[in-house]
């Protein structure tokens, strides 16, 4: 499972810098259950 928070800090570490907005925007395209983050089987 990874969280809007751990999404930004992978990205700001890979030299990004998204909003909160967009962080959100980026988990919501893929969150299949809508519960706010990307799980993984």
């Amino acid at each position: 499972r990874i969280t809007t928070k751990e999404l930004g800090t992978v990205m700001r570490s890979l030299g990004q810098n998204p909003s909160e907005s967009e962080l959100q925007d980026m988990i919501n395209e893929v969150d299949a259950d809508n519960n706010g983050t990307i799980d993984f089987p």
